[in-house]
């Protein structure tokens, strides 16, 4: 009697072992796979004057915006996952007529309209910037002295992770930014499905790196954002954030960054809403920001860092 029931327990065991596996292999498939969302805004709809461009990156052609400087800045925009290049066109025009700052607005690898089907939450994402960075080199107009960088949610941890492999890039601001990839992802995990992190997370964090080849795992913005002194970096952090874990996320990666720093926490803003919500304030907080440590710094401090 006791053998059939043994039989039967080891039988319902493993059939819970392979719906936990089958389940965590579709959600890190998932995972790693874009939505490719519709241009909604476009620079001609706001009176930028704006270059069409294909650049070539590691993973196919990204498509991009060249928004010429009046100052002679530049800023490399990084969008979100699952959106594209014109989630910043109404800044840049903002912070262009204000201060005549250009752009260089793309879409990741799997998104928009560049090519390839899959994220990597920053890591190949970073050769994207470098790519978009070495696109900037060729253009006489540029001065590749004066390029800051700027992230929304997955693009913020790709400013992070790029600006400490690229040094050109002399200042960053960054948005609803995760400061460990595999804690965000166990915290979303419980908050949306309600299963313990653990077995669920681990293993598709351990499919997705499978999949990808990356080490998602590895993905920690605030253990390397300190790189990036003497570069200043200046860390939104949404504290109605239903997607990044704030306000502990913010405050992480500002404790870990070196100075000059600053923070802004935004009350009543949702992931990556700071300039929905209090447009005229984020204009001028990040303006005032860039105009202190990208336009008015001095070019050795740039020089200084690649140095080092």
């Amino acid at each position: 009697m006791l053998w059939p029931l043994t039989a039967i327990a080891l039988a319902l065991l493993l059939i819970v072992v392979i719906a936990v596996l089958t389940f965590s292999l579709w959600r890190a498939r998932e995972l790693l796979k874009p939505l490719r969302k519709p241009l909604e805004f476009r620079p001609e709809d706001f009176h930028l004057p704006v270059e069409d461009v294909r650049i070539r990156g590691v993973r196919g052609t990204l498509a991009a915006w060249h928004v010429p400087s009046l100052n002679g800045c530049t800023l490399i925009c990084c969008h979100g996952i699952n959106d594209n290049r014109g989630q910043w066109v109404r800044q840049i025009a903002r912070l262009r007529e204000r201060s005549g700052y250009g752009a260089l607005m793309f879409d990741f690898a799997g998104h928009g309209e560049s090519d390839g089907s899959m994220v990597t939450y920053g890591q190949r994402e970073a050769d994207d910037v470098a790519s978009v960075l070495e696109y900037l080199r060729t253009r006489d107009e540029v001065d590749i002295d004066r390029v800051g960088i700027m992230g929304y949610s997955l693009g913020a941890i790709t400013s992070v992770l790029a600006a400490t492999k690229l040094p050109e890039l002399r200042c960053v601001v960054i948005e609803s930014g995760f400061a460990d990839l595999y804690s965000d992802i166990s915290t979303l995990f419980r908050r949306y499905t309600g299963l313990p992190s653990f077995p669920f997370a681990t293993l598709i964090v351990f499919f997705g790196q499978l999949l990808s080849g990356v080490r998602l795992g590895e993905i920690r913005p605030a253990r390397v954002i300190g790189q990036l002194s003497p570069r200043a970096v200046m860390i939104i952090s949404d504290l109605e954030d239903a997607i990044a874990n704030e306000p502990e996320d913010g405050d992480q990666l500002y404790a870990n960054a070196g100075e000059p720093r600053v923070l802004w926490q935004v009350a009543r803003s949702g992931h990556v809403q700071a300039f929905e919500t209090y447009p005229d304030e984020w204009i001028e907080r990040v303006c005032t920001f860039l105009d202190a440590h990208l336009a008015g710094a001095p070019v050795k401090d740039s020089r200084m860092a690649h140095n080092d």
